[in-house]
């Protein structure tokens, strides 16, 4: 009987668990998918790398998503049991709540094994090889938008460049103007310059990407001042500034689970045990979908399923407070997102003594 009721209660979770999986999977990829657009459609992003994007943004999603909606199938699925009085069948032949905990633990054990080995090992590479396609995609999104015969903004719109024409191989620009934006923080007056053409190169050593003048004149100034600088050049580079952190991931998230360990920088710190935190995770919530499954049949269908998600969603919340805090030194890495993983388990042993207490208080116990 008991393995029957194993197999039943796996079968109710697990679809529920592959249902909200997916819901969640499809609101965060179609949000991803609409950002994606806009950028191409703004000539940031090219459309031929919008597919691979968003199939490294799936593995990342997953990644996270699915220790929560696994927790959300079983108070689902417990739901259900509880409101069709299966509960109160079970409980008559001596099966309550912490007998749930032997499949359910049993398959969350299987998932935080893989879901572990996914956080450590291969989420750093495949974020690694995110960074780098959206990196080299912003990269050639510059280069086309470099049309002749209009005005070019690049840098962040801090640089406008011109150009008459292309040359017939198009890999250089012709009769160009340039104007670059002064930074008063950093004491760089604004540039002008003009020069006879111009072609992109990229630093063999640092990846950087540069746009080289040849055979112009430079203006550098600031604009209503007498104190202008004019010089000629024969070739000039300058820098085409990519932002390094993209809409995928932090640096920290690029770096090997084996770095982390020997860093003793707290942000590294931070790091490993956010992705420690999800195998961990999976267990602790499984430990607390269980009491908070236990819902009356008089109550409403959808209770114990709003209840959850604000005790999972706060759970997650406090996860990135602690980090952010591990982060900027404000708790020692020793007490780190720990504290936060013994909350959920001290409120799932509270929840489960407050069954067992209505269990034992029920007339003709």
């Amino acid at each position: 009987m008991l393995r029957v009721l194993d197999r039943y209660l796996l079968r109710e979770v697990i679809h529920g668990w592959l249902a909200i999986t997916l819901i969640l999977w499809f609101v965060l990829i179609s949000n991803r998918l609409v950002r994606y657009l806009a950028a191409a459609a703004a000539g940031e992003l090219p459309g031929d790398v919008i597919l691979t994007l968003l199939a490294v943004k799936t593995f990342w999603f997953l990644v996270y998503i699915m220790p929560f909606s696994l927790a959300l199938g079983v108070v689902m699925a417990l739901g259900r049991m509880y409101r069709d009085n299966e509960m109160a069948v079970l409980g008559a032949c001596g099966v309550g709540p912490g007998r749930m905990y032997q499949p359910l633990l049993a398959l969350g054990l299987v998932l935080a094994i893989l879901l572990g080995w996914m956080a450590l090992s291969v989420s750093p590479d495949v974020s690694a090889y995110g960074a780098g396609v959206e990196k080299r995609a912003k990269q050639a999104a510059d280069v086309t938008l470099l049309m002749a015969g209009r005005f070019n903004s690049i840098r962040g719109g801090r640089m406008t460049v011109y150009s008459e024409r292309l040359s017939r191989d198009k890999t250089r620009m012709e009769n160009l103007f340039v104007h670059v934006e002064g930074d008063p923080r950093k004491e760089k007056p604004a540039q002008v310059l003009v020069a006879d053409s111009a072609y992109r190169m990229t630093d063999p050593d640092t990846g950087d990407e540069y746009m080289v003048f040849v055979d112009g004149t430079r203006y550098e100034g600031t604009p209503g001042e007498a104190g202008y600088r004019v010089m000629d050049f024969h070739e000039q580079g300058v820098r085409i500034e990519i932002e390094e952190k993209t809409g995928f991931l932090s640096r920290e998230s690029n770096v090997p689970t084996a770095t982390l360990i020997d860093s003793p920088h707290t942000v590294y710190i931070a790091e490993l045990q956010w992705r420690l935190s999800v195998p961990i995770s999976v267990m602790v919530l499984l430990v607390l979908s269980v009491p908070l499954g236990s819902v009356s049949p008089r109550q409403s269908k959808h209770s114990g399923m709003v209840i959850a998600v604000l005790v999972f969603l706060t759970y997650y919340n406090l996860l990135g407070t602690a980090r952010a805090w591990v982060e900027q030194g404000d708790i020692p890495p020793l007490i780190g997102l720990w504290w936060v993983h013994l909350l959920p388990l001290l409120l799932a042993f509270l929840l489960l003594q407050r069954v067992r207490l209505v269990r034992m208080l029920r007339p003709g116990r």
